[in-house]
């Protein structure tokens, strides 16, 4: 498939607009911890609710650029914001649309999401969307699933044939469940130099109740070389549940780790679980649980009863906050690093923290912390992180209160600053109006998740495209979401960075 043909043919015939609600799929919850298991040391715990006030933050420097990404057309809720930067562009790939900006903001090739995939026979009501920028091979990398809640549930995964992704693609389906008993939702997707690795949330297509996890294993060579079959092995796993493979920036790691959520609030302590790929290309192995890592400051892992949570400004319609299952993870310098919602207090959640973690494979904790309003005033919810090659990260997120619309927000820590910090929290865009958008369901949704990543450019800045509450209204009255691109210049910011 090619990118700029596609768009071309689109803007001539437009699809006819459809109307979708995405489900959002819940989990088995919190799962007990394996006989006998031992954890390495953790982090000290975070400074106690109430007490003395922690040590004084820099804060986040302003964003170098910032521009709108894509916006919402009224097709589909929640947008499931995801994005991917290259050397010379940046990609955007919603449940609505698939766009091509340069990195000024200008866009040159848009297409529908179906669309994008529609040279792929079988294939309809494409649904979170997932994309990345393979630095080593000079590579976008995308994943979606289609044919939701049905029996020919697929798993798409695309590759596009040089760095420019508005020109070829090689494209991919596979069936998810040959039985036709469960579907596949919510692909989580990373890379390291030997495999493109996929988890997929299953579910039964008879009641939707959760039927464990599924994990893929594709041989990169074969993706990138456009072989009409390529190797993968699959794996699955009954326990795990949203097991998001790590992007490695490592291209020497013969080992890709996932990290999940596993329990939030055991003995007063919060627990992800890390597992492994290993093994030479078409001799996979997966080994579940190689390491645990843990905290001592324990969360929830929803809001009571899953209900619309956050508040905004001039309405009484509260917000989704989803759950704590992981938005993404990196592999960096030896160190994987992830982000998640966190519900506090744990026991009775009043508010929506960001949450971050860096720690080593084999579990020990070097770092962790949260962008919290201990107050409950403001909340922070799907929250990405990126890391470059100084151990510099930016965790972008969501923000929300009763003061202000629903915003697009960003933190930063140098590789200098005191460890468990982030600096104080800069505004990327402001929201503009009231979101209440439901499709006729009961829930007002947010999210998906979000992206922050590493512009290969230069190993350094970073970028963060993140949702907002946008206006105006729709004519049909429809309130409104909108996605916004932010360059974190840490390349050229640097040493005045450190000393502000």
């Amino acid at each position: 498939m090619n990118f700029r043909e596609l768009a071309l043919r689109e803007a001539a015939n437009p699809p006819k607009p459809m109307r979708r609600l995405i489900p959002f799929m819940r989990g088995p919850g919190a799962r007990p911890l394996p006989a006998g298991t031992t954890f390495p040391q953790s982090a000290p715990p975070l400074q106690a609710e109430g007490g003395a006030p922690g040590p004084a933050l820099l804060p986040s420097p302003a964003s170098a650029s910032n521009f709108a990404a894509l916006g919402d057309d009224d097709t589909s809720i929640p947008p499931d914001t995801m994005g991917a930067v290259g050397p010379n562009n940046l990609m955007v790939t919603l449940n609505t649309e698939v766009s091509v900006q340069n990195k000024a903001g200008t866009a040159s090739s848009t297409v529908s999401l179906d669309s994008f995939w529609s040279s792929l026979s079988g294939v309809s009501g494409v649904f979170d969307p997932r994309l990345a920028y393979d630095p080593y091979n000079n590579r976008w990398i995308f994943i979606a699933a289609g044919n939701g809640e049905t029996t020919s549930s697929k798993l798409l995964v695309g590759v596009s044939q040089s760095s420019d992704p508005s020109g070829s693609w090689n494209l991919y389906k596979t069936t998810v469940d040959g039985t036709g008993a469960n579907w596949g939702d919510y692909p989580s997707m990373g890379f390291n130099k030997d495999w493109v690795v996929v988890n997929l949330n299953l579910f039964k297509v008879a009641n939707n109740n959760f039927a464990g996890g599924q994990i893929y294993a594709f041989s990169k060579a074969d993706l990138y070389a456009g072989l009409v079959s390529v190797r993968f092995k699959l794996f699955t796993d009954t326990n795990a549940f949203s097991e998001t493979p790590a992007a490695t920036y490592d291209n020497a790691l013969a080992t890709e780790y996932l990290v999940e959520e596993w329990n939030s609030n055991t003995t007063g302590s919060g627990f992800l679980r890390i597992s492994s790929i290993t093994g030479a290309v078409g001799s996979e192995v997966y080994t579940d649980q190689v390491a645990f890592a843990s905290t001592p400051n324990p969360w929830d892992p929803a809001p009571s009863g899953d209900a619309d949570f956050a508040p905004q400004m001039s309405s009484t319609h509260l917000i989704q906050n989803g759950d704590d299952r992981i938005i993404n993870v990196v592999y960096r310098n030896g160190f994987l690093w992830a982000a998640q919602n966190a519900f506090l207090p744990a026991g009775a959640p009043t508010r929506t923290a960001a949450q971050w973690w860096q720690f080593a494979t084999n579990g020990t904790l070097r770092q962790f912390g949260r962008v919290d309003d201990s107050t409950g005033t403001n909340f922070y919810a799907y929250p990405s992180i990126a890391v470059n090659a100084l151990d510099d990260a930016v965790l972008g997120y969501s923000s929300f209160s009763a003061n202000q619309f629903a915003g697009a927000n960003y933190s930063i820590r140098l590789a200098a600053d005191p460890l468990n910090t982030l600096r104080t929290d800069a505004v990327l865009k402001a929201g503009e109006a009231v979101y209440y958008k439901t499709f006729g369901s009961s829930e007002n949704r947010w999210g998906d998740f979000s992206s922050t990543v590493v512009d290969p450019a230069n190993d350094i800045d970073i970028w963060t495209i993140q949702e907002y509450a946008s206006s105006p209204n729709f004519a049909n009255g429809d309130n409104r979401w909108g996605t916004w691109w932010g360059e974190i210049g840490l390349k050229k910011r640097r040493g005045q960075v450190i000393s502000e």
